[in-house]
């Protein structure tokens, strides 16, 4: 069997169902850097599986036997290629003439001399990048990678299962509303800290609080400052919910008839994914890559320049207003999910981890 390094940032449940599922076929074994974050909820990282934590001396010193072993490796998977770790990995890997990978999720091209340079540098000695689409394309082709270099796999969070439970929820949306007078339901979902755009959102929302009904979800240290823009502006609409699992979530999503992400910056953002698999139309802006990815230029959503909460207003409420166009674009969106799962970013990898090979 043929073996693998793989070096990532953190235990996301995204990443340990993928490097999971390359474990069917390869020996890997499986590094994070960390496992902690300030700005996430303990419970959201995979704990208890076969892989190591860096920050553990344990783990560190494992990682230290392998990097000494390299040429026992086939394959190093440099999967958040520029922590520190990931580079000595790929160093070590050139030295001993072992291939390696690199991934993007998405990115905006910045510009900071240093960075670009160690970019420049391991991109353009990768035998593969993977790319989430055209913006981690284009991504590495700035950073020097040979067009036949880069493959593309659609960048998810969600199993074949999640697909199928997220379109039943759609398809039974209506007959989950709670008994009382309808309101059209706009969900919201990610943590609280000033990049997602909550406050632009509630902004927005002094127009629209005789609406509609807002939910936002996620938890963190801008929850009091939420509560404190609610109580000042009077809103009757609007309720603020902590940090849940998805499983949890997905009552919401089924509830909902509109799905809004408001962020400052997002270099992908999953949870576009998940409203779009329950069949919801998305509002978001032009600095989050999954919606101007996969909103299909108007057809799945609206996109809104980032800050702008006149413009966030404004199209929420053309959503809000127009039940056949929200229909038609979650319609859409559902279709579009169905073919995006971890399965299938299984399955690419192992193509080009093949022809590497």
């Amino acid at each position: 069997m043929k073996k693998i390094l793989v070096v990532s940032s953190f235990p996301a449940p995204y990443r340990v169902a993928v490097f999971e599922g390359l474990a069917a076929y390869y020996q890997l074994d499986v590094f994070f850097e960390f496992d902690k974050d300030q700005n996430r909820n303990a419970d959201w990282f995979v704990k208890g599986r076969d892989f190591y934590v860096l920050s553990s001396g344990e783990a560190a010193d494992r990682f230290a036997d392998c990097l000494r072993g390299m040429a026992a490796y086939d394959l190093v998977l440099a999967y958040d290629y520029l922590n520190p770790n990931a580079r000595r990995a790929m160093r070590r890997a050139m030295r001993a003439g072992v291939p390696y990978c690199v991934n993007c999720d998405g990115a905006f091209i910045g510009r900071h001399w240093l960075k670009d340079l160690l970019k420049r540098y391991y991109v353009s000695h990768a035998a593969a990048c993977f790319s989430s689409g055209r913006f981690a394309r284009e991504y590495f082709l700035n950073y020097g990678a040979k067009a036949d270099r880069i493959y593309e796999h659609r960048f998810t969070s969600l199993t074949e299962k999640d697909v199928e439970t997220l379109a039943a929820l759609g398809e039974e949306r209506q007959r989950a509303r709670e008994p009382g007078p309808s309101r059209p339901q706009v969900l919201t979902i990610g943590q609280f800290i000033h990049r997602k755009g909550f406050d632009v959102l509630l902004r927005a929302w002094k127009s629209l609080d005789g609406q509609a009904q807002l939910t936002i979800v996620g938890g963190g240290d801008l929850r009091g400052e939420y509560l404190e823009t609610i109580r000042e502006n009077g809103f009757k609409n609007v309720e603020v919910l902590d940090f849940m699992k998805k499983e949890d979530l997905y009552r919401y999503y089924q509830k909902a008839d509109l799905f809004v992400l408001p962020t400052r910056e997002d270099i992908w953002g999953l949870v576009i994914n998940e409203a779009m698999a329950c069949g919801l139309p998305v509002v978001s802006t032009d600095r989050c890559i999954a919606a101007m990815e996969l909103l299909g230029d108007g057809a799945g959503g609206l996109i809104v320049p980032v800050g702008d909460s006149e413009a966030l207003a404004a199209a929420i409420g053309r959503l809000l207003k127009d039940d056949e166009l929200r229909q038609r674009m979650g319609e859409r969106n559902r279709r579009e999910m169905r073919e995006q799962t971890l399965e299938r970013i299984v399955e690419s990898h192992r193509e080009v981890i093949e022809k590497i090979l």
